[in-house]
């Protein structure tokens, strides 16, 4: 199994079996609701206490619709507030530590610049409302991630699976993602993606509770 995972499953049951095949970290969902679909999307706080207690630790990523459809009307800057305010709220009653990082999710391939545009300021409400408290990641195309990042709204990349998605092929070749989804749909022991770590963020973010963070530390 992949070291690093993410899934929209509660992992509890679960755990003995990703510890035996080599899983160290488990990436799981902030948002505001569940779907009828993925009923167990948001990550609780018994299922961090458990991983946390076998010695996995965790990462977070936002998302509700993430502009998933070419629903880009999720991704302005109201919906970044609200959004942002949420992840606050649950990494207060999780314990999540300060100087971790929380993503954010873009799940479509956007690249025209007038998108790109739109999309800007969710992720500078994102960063504004994080300062000095998480790094702050985001999650989709090659495209959208550069431009966030290279407008200083975001400092941690994750590339979606999706390869066909414009930039992320050529963000790949360098040095600015963190993490790579590198397989989806995986289905034993639960549905889950695998990803890769790039060797030039080992610290991406991840966390244990109880004040231990990995990533890099923030100024209060």
């Amino acid at each position: 199994m992949h070291k690093i995972i993410d899934t929209p499953w509660d992992t509890t049951s679960y755990i003995s079996q990703l510890k035996s095949g080599g899983v160290e970290t488990v990436i799981r969902y902030y948002n505001h609701e569940n779907s009828e679909s993925l009923p167990e999307k948001q990550l609780g706080g018994s299922e961090a206490a458990a991983l946390d207690a076998a010695g996995l630790s965790l990462a977070v990523i936002f998302e509700q619709d993430g502009g998933a459809g070419g629903q880009i009307g999720d991704l302005d800057a109201t919906a970044g507030k609200s959004d942002a305010a949420q992840a606050l709220a649950l990494a207060k009653t999780l314990g999540q530590p300060h100087g971790s990082a929380i993503y954010f999710s873009v799940d479509y391939d956007y690249y025209q610049q007038s998108d790109l545009n739109r999309i800007a300021p969710y992720f500078a409400a994102v960063a504004a409302a994080l300062k000095g408290l998480f790094r702050v990641g985001v999650y989709g195309s090659g495209t959208v991630c550069t431009a966030m990042q290279d407008a200083g709204h975001a400092e941690l990349i994750w590339l979606a699976g999706s390869t066909g998605w414009s930039g992320t092929q050529q963000v790949l070749s360098t040095d600015r993602w963190a993490l790579f989804q590198s397989e989806m749909n995986i289905s034993d022991p639960l549905p889950h993606d695998g990803n890769s770590a790039s060797s030039s963020f080992p610290n991406f973010g991840q966390f244990t509770l109880g004040g231990a963070s990995h990533g890099e530390p923030l100024l209060a």
